[in-house]
């Protein structure tokens, strides 16, 4: 039995609500943008050059294979690039690096020889070049080209690194090789992949430089123990023992090996000349560390800026330990990083089959492939208690198979490459390990920035506010992507200082994430999920491996380990995916082991590395929830009010680490977290070392209380509802009524325990993104409802009371509900209003227009509804009648006033109220305007009925951000009235007057308005002085709305018009943040904005760095009913705080801050900008605080 009495009426009627902001045919969903503008980018793909030893011996068939060395490169190439055994294409590498191909037979770039057909040049792989590729991979056969013998490694090394100096049309650096380019990108990267099955040796040679005539001037055509270079050439001399001798790098800095101890690990000594007895002259004879240290050391393109970005894994200073030798090596020199800038080559090598993979101890010396690429083998190079052999002298020449291969290691050392050591079989996973890092070291979705995201909160003298940093360092994909929460003491005048309660070093803020850092056992942190697969009707639990249910049908059915696991749904086995979910589930709630800087293990997937592990806040808002806030004015409310008065208070903020996070607002510790069901899908992608952000919990989490009691037994909770924004669909509602005590003398139970997990989830409506389900093998989430979207925005407050949240409440049929839009990118794309029952049998009840009007070629991919703002008639705290629009522009009336649920409806007979268009008076071409922030409602004192007024405007995906679309704030007049209901069940309650006037909704669009304009609004303002220097102004239009006329009265009746609309000035300006009354009165304070951009990503074109534009955000305050400025003047142009009306008049738009915290002082009302700039505004005369109501009945 649910408490049915409505709240005693405190006033006829209450004031309406006010503030607000948000925030299909499947086939065709709305590409929700995933990071931040500017801060992701589509960097140029890499130039990679595969060279293959197409040697004799790769015809080996090893012991204990079934088939020969060259099959498995073969089958390793085509399983890794371009399909599967089963058959599946793979697409994984697709339009992601640019390739070039060689091998033995096939002995140049571009190559006539060896199946190449002169095909084999650099370009994009995919259609006909991946094609060309598959064909040239599936028919590699052994043997060398002609005129040369042996396994001439030297030539492949050095036909990679000459072609790379190409210039001209054919230069691999142009967008398109082939094609001229006369800026050639300047941040693309080079690598050269090589395998081979031994080592190097020669031949007699039969052409020399420079006998035969060079492609390049000082240049060999090409480089092998068939084709040398004579000693006495520069070019010969400066590849000579490359990385053992001085040599000033492209950026200026020294490498001088015989002074400085850092270089060990690069270095050698060796150089080696063979007289070729055909003509009696020397050649130079060097390694392939040599060539590969002058790839790396010498700029391949001089005419190209040296712009690239550097790989940073190890920041500052290392120092290496063996034994009782020790050398600390700079940033710079440590093989772990490369730090070149100019245009190089890095070298991928494979030593592959059981020669080429091991490493022998030749001498006591010898280096030892030991613990992986950087493990104790480098350790001991680095601090020389190992050394590089002389692979080039007569003694490597009988034994090259015993001291050449460490020249493969070497190779990728001085070149910050990789050296993979394979002893034979499959080489599926290295091929994908080496294009996976190829990928991670170009991808840049990251550029180097901290930002303020837009949540602010603020309670009595405290401020809490959030910050991401998207990259420590834009040259290292670590420390990516974190963020934190901090606090403020505010003064009366707005200035801030650290909240000494949440604790400060050297005079900063400490932060949440500081804080969660400081844990030193993760087991303890209170993290819930949802399990949906759990048999229990509670499914909330504490977020552990063990506590989620296994798969019953691995053939058809996805679970959260599986998804963890990387897994795909088939059999048993793929369910296990690579079986690293419980280290993943783990990384999420904290741990750090597996992260590549602290994993020692021999763990083929390493985790990213990162500076905290509390994740980017982004769009979420930080919800505050003190002592009981609602206000209700009923006794057992007082008495709940009174007995929480003392909890603890708490800052709820979602997170894109996953989790929706509850931190004390008294000292900033963490005692709540909270991991969606519709987030569980994406979190295995967290852990990737080549993550590119994507949103996790980015909506906006609100607070109610509720009474799921009956009457005489009242049993008030306080929920908190969250949401996922573009991270996911749905919602989720957390009990978060006892949160523990404030302090010693509070008598606040604690229920923040894991025993209490399923008791604190309440329910858990969210579901992965649509687009997220790749059927079969990664099926469409269950948990999805079809008209349940993505829900964006803020949640809608009182306007008198902002801890008041107007969506969670009691409803006409006595029960209590969390009211919503859909939100966007529902499975059935239509404008949806959810009512969600927090009590009984928590239900779902939708209301949507049989009739969407959004003509097909109007309607906008993942149409739905936006954040409703809420009317209460009445005064009895429960609303009558909801208001929201959707992304056709269209905004909707609801009629929820019956005390039965199924009486509810569309206002209208099912029509809008209005329909935003805007039509091109120079073409005629009309389109829609979204509506995606909530309206603001206020009865117009002249004609009666109700004010509601909007803004248009959306930024939704990336392509919205640039979008250049007028946009435009409408007030238009609802006329309808109300009166009481005298007699059956809806009996007190108000309904509809159906008469005098008749309720009809605006149906003539603008002709109904009255345009009102910003004077000279896309020119420059007038310029700020004094206090408000750096701010721009501007004047609007002074013409009043006519509603009404005295009878008779034919010009006037002439004029009349049901509301105004004005077209906001400046390109690409829109409104997507909440409107607000200003100083509590009939004036409008409209943030609007051009927002941020600078992300490249859309158009597909490559760039080097974004472009970011930042956001030009403005301020307009304007009359909703008039549609004119305030009177007296609110703003102060010149500054002198005097607000005269011959100096500041008729001024009601200006520039302003993007982000900004709102204080009053007894004479003004101030504005502090995330930029530090504060606006000072006027406070309006008492008579404009005070509307009136009556006109509603």
């Amino acid at each position: 039995m649910h408490n049915n009495t409505p709240f005693q009426r405190t006033k006829l009627a209450l004031l309406i609500t006010t503030i607000a902001a948000p925030a299909a045919a499947l086939a065709a969903p709305m590409d929700l943008v995933q990071y931040p503008p500017g801060s992701a980018y589509k960097t140029p793909i890499p130039n990679v050059i595969l060279s293959i030893d197409t040697s004799g011996s790769m015809n080996t068939t090893d012991s204990g294979m079934t088939k020969s060395r060259l099959a498995f490169v073969r089958e390793g190439l085509e399983n890794t690039l371009i399909k599967k055994p089963d058959g599946t294409p793979i697409t994984k590498y697709d339009n992601k690096f640019r390739l070039a191909w060689q091998s033995y037979t096939c002995n140049n770039i571009p190559s006539s020889t060896g199946n190449c057909n002169s095909d084999n040049a650099i370009a994009k792989f995919d259609g006909t070049h991946k094609t060309t590729f598959a064909t040239w991979a599936k028919n590699l056969v052994s043997g060398t080209a002609s005129g040369t013998t042996n396994t001439p490694s030297h030539m492949l090394v050095w036909n990679a690194g000459e072609y790379l100096k190409t210039t001209g049309a054919n230069s691999p650096w142009n967008a398109t090789p082939g094609t001229s380019d006369s800026a050639p990108l300047d941040c693309r990267k080079a690598y050269h992949i090589f395998l081979t099955d031994g080592g190097w040796n020669y031949s007699t040679p039969t052409k020399w430089y420079p006998a035969y005539t060079p492609d390049k001037p000082g240049a060999a055509t090409a480089f092998s123990f068939n084709t040398k270079i004579l000693a006495t050439d520069p070019y010969a001399q400066e590849i000579q023992n490359a990385d053992g001798k001085l040599k000033s790098l492209p950026d200026a800095v020294s490498y001088n090996p015989s002074t400085n101890g850092q270089l060990k690990v690069y270095s050698d000594s060796y150089t080696r000349n063979i007289k070729n007895s055909a003509n009696n002259k020397d050649y130079v004879y060097p390694s392939l560390a040599d060539m590969a240290f002058h790839y790396w050391a010498t700029d391949l393109q001089s005419s190209i800026p040296d712009k690239l970005s550097k790989r940073i894994t190890q920041s500052g200073s290392q120092t290496f330990t063996s034994g009782t030798l020790t050398n600390s090596i700079d940033e710079y020199w440590n093989p772990k990083n490369n730090p070149a800038t100019w245009q190089h080559l890095v070298q991928y090598t494979v030593g592959y089959g059981k020669n080429a993979a091991t490493l022998p101890k030749k001498t006591t010396t010898s280096p030892q492939f030991t613990g992986g690429m950087y493990g104790s083998g480098l350790t001991d190079l680095v601090v020389g208690k190992t050394t590089w052999d002389n692979v080039v002298d007569s003694t490597a020449d009988g034994d090259y198979d015993g001291y050449r291969p460490q020249d493969m290691w070497h190779m990728a050392i001085n070149s910050r490459g990789k050296f993979y050591p394979v002893s034979g079989g499959d080489l599926t996973s290295v091929f994908s390990d080496i294009f996976d890092d190829l990928i991670v070291d170009t991808s840049a979705p990251i550029s180097g920035f901290t930002s303020a995201s837009g949540s602010v909160s603020r309670t009595n003298t405290e401020s809490y506010q959030t910050t991401y940093v998207a990259a420590e360092n834009k040259n290292s994909n670590d420390n990516t992507w974190f963020g934190f929460v901090t606090s403020d003491t505010l003064s009366t005048t707005g200035d801030a200082t650290p909240n000494a309660d949440w604790g400060v070093v050297a005079g900063k803020n400490k932060t949440t994430a500081d804080k969660l850092s400081e844990i030193t056992d993760i087991s303890t942190r209170l993290i819930l999920s949802y399990d949906l697969l759990g048999s229990s009707t509670d499914k909330g639990i504490s977020f552990k491996w063990a506590n989620f249910t296994e798969t019953p049908d691995p053939a058809s059915t996805a679970s959260a380990k599986m998804w963890l696991n990387n897994g795909t749904v088939g059999t048993a086995a793929s369910i296990l995916g690579d079986t690293r979910g419980e280290d993943r589930l783990n990384f999420i709630r904290g741990d750090r082991s597996k992260e590549a800087l602290n994993d020692t293990s021999a763990a083929s997937i390493k985790f990213r590395n990162r500076k905290h592990i509390q994740g980017d806040i982004v769009n979420s808002t930080v919800w505050y929830v003190g002592e009981p806030a609602s206000g209700y004015p009923i006794a057992s409310y007082k008495s709940f009010s009174n007995t929480y008065r003392t909890r603890l208070p708490m800052v709820y903020v979602g997170g894109n680490d996953g989790m929706l996070h509850g931190f004390s607002a008294k000292d900033g510790t963490e005692k709540i977290a909270y991991v969606p069901h519709g987030v569980i899908q994406n979190l295995a992608q967290l852990t990737d070392a080549n993550y590119n952000h994507r949103y996790y919990v980015d909506g906006s989490p609100m607070s109610g209380d509720v009474n799921l009691g009956a009457v005489g037994s009242p049993d008030w909770r306080t929920f908190l509802v969250g949401t996922l924004g573009a991270g996911g669909r749905g919602y989720f509602v957390l009990d978060v009524t006892k949160s523990g005590p404030k302090d010693a003398s509070s008598p606040v139970p604690n229920d923040f325990v894991e025993g209490s997990a399923s008791a604190l989830v309440v329910m858990d409506k969210t579901a992965a993104a649509a687009v997220d389900a790749v059927p079969p093998a990664k099926p469409a989430d269950p948990n999805a409802h079809p008209d349940i979207g993505h829900i964006l925005g803020e949640p809608t407050v009182s306007e008198s009371n902002q801890q008041r949240v107007l969506q969670i409440t009691q409803m006409n049929d006595g029960r209590w509900a969390f009211i919503s839009g859909n939100g966007y990118n529902s499975i059935n794309e239509n404008p949806v209003l959810l009512i969600q029952y927090l009590d009984g049998d928590k239900s779902l009840k939708t209301i949507q227009p049989s009739d969407p009007a959004c003509p097909a070629a109007m309607k906008p991919k993942g149409n739905g509804l936006s954040t409703p703002q809420l009317l209460d008639v009445n005064g009895d705290s429960i609303p009558d009648m909801v208001y929201a629009g959707d992304l056709c522009g269209n905004v909707w009336k609801f009629d929820i006033s019956s005390t039965t649920a199924s009486n509810w409806s569309v206002a209208f007979s099912g029509s809008p109220l209005f329909t935003a268009q805007y039509t091109n008076a120079a073409t005629g071409s009309s389109s829609r305007q979204a509506i995606t922030t909530a309206p603001v409602l206020r009865p117009n004192r002249k004609a009666g009925g109700l004010m509601v007024a909007f803004g248009t405007g959306r930024n939704l995906t990336e392509g919205d951000r640039t979008d250049k679309s007028v946009q435009t704030v409408y007030s238009v007049l609802d006329n309808t009235r109300y009166t009481v209901e005298s007699t059956g069940a809806d009996k007190g309650r108000i309904k509809v007057k159906s008469s005098d006037p008749t309720p009809s909704p605006v149906s003539n669009g603008r002709s109904d308005l009255l345009s009102q304009s910003v004077t000279s609004g896309t020119a420059a303002g007038a310029t700020g002085a004094g206090a408000s220097l750096g701010r721009e102004f501007w004047k609007l239009t002074t013409e009043e709305v006519t509603y009404a006329c005295d009878a008779g009265d034919t010009v006037c009746e002439a004029k009349i018009k049901k509301g105004w609309d004005l077209d906001l000035p400046v390109s690409g300006e829109r409104v997507t943040k909440s409107i607000s009354f200003y100083d509590g009165s009939n004036i409008l304070e409209i943030m609007s904005e051009v927002p941020a951009s600078g992300s490249a990503t859309a158009s597909g074109d490559e760039v080097c760095a974004p472009q970011p534009s930042v956001a030009k955000p403005y301020r307009t305050l304007i009359n909703i009913s008039s549609g004119t400025p305030a009177k007296p003047p609110i703003l102060d142009v010149n500054g002198d705080g005097a607000f005269k009306a011959a100096d500041d008049g008729g001024y009601a738009r200006m520039t302003a801050s993007g982000k900004e915290l709102r204080f009053a002082t007894k004479d003004l009302q101030l504005r502090k900008g995330s930029d530090g700039k504060v606006d000072k505004l006027a406070k309006l005369p008492e008579l404009l605080l005070r509307p009136s109501w009556r006109q509603l009945k």
